[in-house]
């Protein structure tokens, strides 16, 4: 099923270019998303075989990704196999690098001659086509990135999900081979590019307008991407699906499959227990690829931050300065006073004062001077703590099941108390800090991976669901 869902995508891919015009022009062409392994990836469309110098790193739903120091293609097809003024380099991108290098291209020291695209770190992208000088224009993006032209002073580029033309002249073509996740110097790769591609083309001039043939070219690689994608999801849960896609839109660039996996399998267990309805905010602070990914709801609404920075983030968690929190705009009385539950996972520990997650000190997960995490849910004194887990990490919980009972969860440990619920704020739950007399206070240096707000649940349940997805994404990235 999986391979006849392939080959459909890829006829349809096929035809969609010969009704546009383009596909005679695709003179050398891989697609390399959708295979089993990098070497499915690898077989030309059409053309010669690329040569692979080093690359590895291949997901079958997002493409090869680049090192940014020493692999690439050969693309094996040279810059003046197609005409000065005829001619294409293109390919799709699915995440942008952090640092700047050549999506693809070639050029020569000596005459300064060069066809290549250029990722800059700074946010555009550099353009030149069989010239040595170089324009810029359009924000790097998921999409394809690309030039053509068919005139001697003008150019038309690609980048992003956007398309202009833009004034450059020719001034001849280099014999050099075209590579991609590089550009071709001196006979030698230079400008190694560290993102992911999944697609790239050579060949002449778009149909006979450039800028009408790289959008067709956008639309048609966009469409076969999509159906690429859909087939590695399915069987996923439709509220899987929306989050991957709100995550990816902010991220702008698409997540990997085994991350994808792991959402979905999170989402489908958390339904399954019965867990998925009681959860009313959650972020998962792991698995996408930008502290504005990481901020998407998994539920409820989105957290405002207060301080926090892209390079708090990485790919495994949220980490606290002691200064920045978040607003999970959740307010404690959105859940009943008899059922009601916080919980984080701390990739690492707060340091020996700072609250997980809190709503004045009501509703809490805290660290003091204590040995033990202490815990409230709707009520002031006594805490219900677990004995020794002050510094625990991985998954910290507490839960009101019921008017007169509370339970607190540490290192894989429940504990049970009949303790009544005594106190019904309205004031929203902070991630990382509490607030004390209007202040905000006790704020942590904690790394958090995944916070929940709701009514009532199984601890034991939401912890084996949240360790795995953890323990998952860890293994994914």
């Amino acid at each position: 099923m999986t391979l006849k869902a392939r080959i459909t995508a890829i006829d349809r891919f096929i035809k969609g270019c010969r009704e546009d015009g383009i596909y005679d022009d695709l003179n050398a062409c891989c697609v390399m998303a959708g295979w089993d392994s990098l070497a499915g990836a690898l077989t030309p469309l059409k053309g010669a075989a690329p040569t692979n110098n080093g690359l590895s790193n291949y997901d079958r739903g997002i493409g090869i990704a680049g090192d940014g120091s020493s692999a690439y293609l050969d693309s094996n097809r040279s810059g003046d196999a197609d005409d000065n003024d005829d001619n294409h380099v293109a390919a799709y991108v699915t995440a942008s690098a952090a640092a700047n290098g050549a999506v693809m291209g070639n050029g020569n020291s000596v005459d300064g001659l060069t066809q290549t695209i250029e990722d800059i770190n700074s946010g555009y992208f550099l353009y030149r086509n069989n010239s040595a000088s170089g324009v810029s224009g359009l924000s790097p993006g998921t999409g394809l990135a690309g030039s053509s032209r068919n005139s001697s002073s003008v150019l038309s580029v690609a980048g992003g999900g956007e398309f202009d033309t833009l004034s450059l002249a020719s001034a001849g073509n280099d014999s050099s081979d075209i590579n991609v996740f590089a550009r071709r110097s001196s006979n030698a790769p230079q400008l190694y590019w560290g993102g992911t591609a999944s697609f790239y083309s050579i060949g002449s001039s778009l149909g006979s307008d450039p800028a009408t043939g790289l959008a067709a070219l956008d639309a048609r690689v966009s469409t076969l991407m999509a159906d690429l994608r859909a087939i590695e999801e399915t069987g996923f849960d439709r509220d899987a699906i929306a989050y991957i896609r709100a995550v990816e839109a902010a991220d702008g660039a698409y997540l990997e499959t085994d991350v994808k996996v792991a959402i979905n399998n999170l989402v489908a267990g958390l339904k399954a227990d019965g867990l998925w309805d009681a959860i009313g905010a959650s972020c998962l602070l792991c698995g996408p690829r930008t502290l504005a990914g990481a901020l998407v709801p998994l539920r409820g609404d989105a957290p405002t931050s207060y301080g926090f920075v892209e390079g708090d983030f990485d790919r495994l968690g949220l980490q606290g300065d002691g200064t920045s929190y978040l607003d999970s705009n959740r307010a404690n009385n959105a859940d009943p006073q008899d059922s009601k539950h916080l919980a984080v996972y701390a990739a690492t520990a707060t340091s020996a004062f700072g609250v997980y997650v809190g709503s004045q000190f009501d509703s809490v997960i805290y660290r003091s001077g204590s040995p033990d995490l202490l815990t409230r849910i709707n009520r002031g004194t006594p805490f219900t703590a677990v004995a020794g887990a002050a510094g625990a990490t991985g998954f910290l919980a507490a839960n009101r099941p019921s008017l007169g009972v509370t339970q607190a969860r540490a290192a894989g440990t429940t504990v049970t108390e009949n303790l009544d619920a005594v106190r019904y704020i309205s004031d929203n739950s902070l991630i990382f800090a509490t607030v004390s007399s209007g202040v905000v206070t006790a704020i942590s240096d904690a790394t958090l991976a995944f916070y929940s707000i709701g009514s009532s649940l199984d601890l034991a349940k939401l912890d084996s669901h949240i360790t795995d997805y953890v323990t998952a994404i860890g293994a994914a990235i």
